[in-house]
């Protein structure tokens, strides 16, 4: 008995020296002004979700660390005064104490991080982009008298065309300058995927290049780059490469399967709301059109597995699954939200793309289906007032947690 309770108490000692060297986050928080009871601060990613009680305006999170994180905080007051939120993220990039600044009067927004030099100079580059996005509403707005505008304007294709010429001749050079003066910072090549849909695959090239040798190896900058080849191979004419993917069985499932047919590629996740309200409409142009050479083909972006299988359970659509476990969605398809819908020709030659979804049937896939098929277009009989309605892609960032 002895000798057993030694080597436990050895095995003991063992797990509290390995827990002990584990790398650590600290997250210490300050905030001032008047809580009114609601004493919590929420943290979470996709994949993450913690909370801590605020006491005498303090909180702390402790975070395993693992590789470098963006965690989102979302204070209980804003939920519980019904504020607007626009999630607030903390960029950690190493396993060391950072420490947030807030006075309730001013706005979560107005925090100051300390940290790492990452996450310092990340907040220098927010500065800059949020006064690069003020020069370009105030020059919108001159022009066509608001920042903004809705699709169905005569004036939108203009107003696009413009909104696109101001933000390369602001926002651009700013990520220009940060490659340049930081090339070896992790904010620096965080900055770029915020950053996709502004340049050119030639310009992304040329940022990437920029980088240090360091950074290149980061999982970040070698999403950027997939991202860069993905515009390329995603181009309307462009012939799909061949990709692997597995089911939810854990079975190989490659895309020249489906050669032969036209297939509507549908990128989506479990944790999407539009992409889960596609589906119904979906089903319909599935039956609709399956006896036509005609499939569809659900690429989740998920990285949870289980929440992915969960999700499929629910919907229980009946054509192919499979998740992305390569980031065939980057370097295949150049995803920056969800849903997203590619139409292939038989051929493997992809025909239409489209960011969001229309639940009058009136996109412009649908449409190419009722040329191609003599079906109807407006499957779904939803009011002809209606038409043209598109429910809006969500980005691929980390969303509200659950309470």
């Amino acid at each position: 008995m002895k000798k057993i309770t030694t080597v436990i108490s050895a095995t003991m000692i063992c797990l509290g020296s390995y827990a002990q060297t584990q790398p650590q986050i600290t997250l210490q928080g300050t905030i001032t002004g008047d809580l009114k009871g609601h004493n919590k601060m929420y943290i979470y990613s996709r994949t993450y979700n913690d909370s801590a009680i605020i006491e005498n305006g303090h909180y702390t999170f402790k975070i395993p660390f693992k590789e470098p994180v963006l965690l989102m905080l979302l204070p209980e007051y804003i939920l519980a005064e019904r504020q607007m939120y626009r999630p607030f993220g903390i960029l950690m990039d190493k396993p060391v104490t950072y420490t947030v600044t807030t006075d309730k009067t001013k706005g979560l927004d107005a925090s100051t991080i300390k940290g790492s030099e990452a996450v310092e100079l990340l907040q220098v580059y927010d500065k800059q982009k949020s006064a690069a996005w003020q020069s370009i509403s105030a020059e919108l707005k001159k022009e066509y008298g608001q920042p903004w505008m809705d699709e169905k304007d005569p004036r939108y294709a203009a107003f696009e065309a413009k909104q696109t010429a101001l933000q390369q001749q602001y926002l651009v050079p700013l990520l220009q300058k940060l490659v340049k003066e930081h090339p070896n910072s992790f904010a620096t090549v965080f900055s770029l995927g915020g950053a996709r849909e502004l340049m050119s695959p030639e310009q992304q090239e040329r940022l990437y290049a920029g980088l240090s040798p360091e950074m290149k190896k980061t999982k970040e900058a070698k999403e950027f780059q997939e991202f860069t080849q993905g515009l390329r191979n995603s181009a309307v004419g462009r012939k799909v490469n061949d990709f692997t993917l597995p089911d939810e069985k854990d079975q190989s499932l490659a895309f020249n399967q489906f050669k032969g047919k036209y297939v509507l590629i549908d990128f989506w996740a479990s944790w999407c709301g539009p992409c889960r309200q596609s589906f119904p409409h979906m089903r319909e142009v599935y039956q609709q059109y399956k006896d036509q050479n005609f499939e569809i083909y659900s690429i989740s972006i998920d990285k949870s597995k289980a929440d992915w299988l969960k999700a499929v359970g629910v919907e229980n659509n009946p054509w192919k699954q499979a998740l992305d476990n390569i980031n065939i969605a980057g370097k295949g398809f150049a995803i920056t939200g969800v849903p997203t819908t590619y139409l292939i020709s038989p051929e493997g030659t992809i025909l239409l793309k489209e960011v969001g979804f229309n639940p009058d049937g009136s996109g412009e896939i649908e449409k190419k289906l009722a040329a191609l098929f003599g079906g109807k277009a407006n499957a779904a009989g939803k009011p002809a007032k209606e038409e043209g309605k598109t429910i809006e892609a969500t980005p691929m960032v980390p969303m509200v947690p659950m309470q």
